[in-house]
């Protein structure tokens, strides 16, 4: 009894199998499950590309301006600085403010002696000049009185030759001494030379300037960060003893940042100074930074033929480093409107290229000329393609002029979308190749 319903139940689900392909081949093929995007007009613009590294805007190494021990560094690697502000380095000044204080004492010194020469002489001491001048007035008059009488003796033979020379010999110095009283007193009077006066001056100001080379010592110091940006290496630390133009740290600035790579001399040409550029890094998938073309460098590598070429990014919230590669593109011209298709919306049937364009559920195959490729798009040509017209993307391996097909996600030949057929041109090497 048992097997009789076994047997009974196989007849019949063989029956219904035969039925449902009966009623399968009146309805005709299944439609193909397919995905579609629509045919776009956009101008392709000129480009120039080329792969380069992130630079900063200013990499510079720091260095001491004077020498001595180091008292404080505080900064570490990656810390960000501001410039002017912050603190990389503090030298111990206790010996040059010891030094100061001798600069400044010379000083006071000199400008005394400056003054003193300037305003001349007081009046008590032109009064004890002029006394002076007076008594040796009184002696030279003495002297001369008894040169008088020693050569009236002389003359009647009373005294003898020696005596009067004697006598004329202290008339003599006693006029010179006279003379002498009347040129101090003049120059008592008449105060310093111009040049005494400038002699001292400029010794005043050789005491000041050694005394602000001190103080320009003792405010570098300490030592801040020339620019604003990132402190990417530190050579020095507490209790080092730091020469003068020693390195004390590394600093970059990131905001802008540079794209720099090379350009070959076939392309350089058509390349100039503030094109809008666009860079893509693979830190970053995905996303796209806006650029201009800021510096050409007219000197090319010998080896290469290529010119060094830097884009400007902007980097004020820092995300991008130094080092980064970066790819970037860089538009020359705007170009003319084309008409463009997804790539995947490309399939090679023997010679042809085919796009499958959809309308009222069924596939219609459309011969085309494939041109530019421009990221994700192909131009192509002929056809007549219309923008807003649906082509097939997913699934046309498979497809034939005329074919039912059905958008969406549903499963194709195969168990999914756009599955591979053992049909001639649907072998894997029927799609365009890679993405043009």
């Amino acid at each position: 009894m048992t097997r009789m319903a076994v047997a009974t139940g196989c007849l019949l689900a063989v029956s219904l199998w035969a039925l449902d392909e009966a009623r399968a081949q009146r309805r005709g093929p299944r439609p193909t499950a397919v995905k579609t995007a629509p045919v776009v007009s956009k101008a392709i613009p000129e480009e120039v590309s080329f792969i380069g590294t992130i630079e900063p805007n200013v990499a510079t190494t720091v260095a001491s301006v004077v020498s001595g021990r180091v008292a404080a560094a505080g900064f570490r690697e990656g810390d960000a600085v501001v410039a002017g502000k912050t603190v990389l380095l503090t030298v111990d000044t206790r010996g040059r403010e010891i030094a100061l204080r001798e600069r400044a004492a010379a000083v006071t010194r000199a400008r005394k002696q400056w003054e003193k020469v300037r305003e001349g002489s007081r009046s008590e001491e032109v009064a004890q000049r002029l006394a002076g001048a007076k008594e040796q007035a009184a002696i030279l008059q003495h002297h001369r009185r008894d040169l008088e009488r020693a050569r009236r003796l002389y003359e009647g033979n009373l005294i003898s030759l020696a005596e009067f020379q004697k006598v004329e010999s202290d008339y003599i110095a006693a006029r010179e001494k006279y003379g002498s009283a009347q040129a101090a007193l003049k120059l008592t009077r008449s105060g310093a030379r111009d040049e005494d006066i400038a002699m001292a001056e400029a010794e005043h100001e050789e005491a000041r300037a050694r005394m602000d080379a001190v103080a320009y010592e003792i405010d570098r110091s300490t030592l801040r960060a020339p620019i604003s940006g990132f402190i990417v290496k530190k050579h020095v630390d507490v209790g080092d003893w730091v020469n003068a133009g020693e390195p004390v740290a590394d600093l970059v600035d990131l905001d802008p940042v540079f794209a720099a790579g090379p350009v070959g001399e076939r392309k350089i040409a058509r390349l100039r100074t503030g094109l809008p550029t666009t860079v893509t890094l693979d830190a970053f998938p995905g996303e796209v930074f806006a650029g201009e073309l800021a510096h050409i460098i007219p000197q090319a590598d010998t080896r290469s033929r290529s010119f060094p070429v830097k884009v400007r990014l902007s980097n004020a919230r820092g995300r991008l480093k130094a080092g980064m590669l970066a790819r970037v593109v860089v538009i020359v011209a705007s170009g003319e409107p084309s008409v463009l298709v997804p790539k995947d919306a490309v399939v090679r049937r023997g010679p042809d290229e085919l796009v499958f364009v959809v309308s009222n559920g069924r596939a219609k195959a459309v011969k085309v000329n494939t041109g530019r490729g421009y990221r994700a798009l192909l131009e192509v040509s002929g056809g007549d393609l219309k923008p807003g017209q649906q082509v097939v993307t997913l699934g046309n391996e498979v497809l034939r002029d005329g074919a039912k097909v059905q958008l969406g996600n549903g499963a194709g030949p195969g168990g999914r979308p756009g599955a591979r057929s053992g049909r001639p041109g649907a072998g894997p090497d029927s799609k365009r190749d890679g993405n043009r």
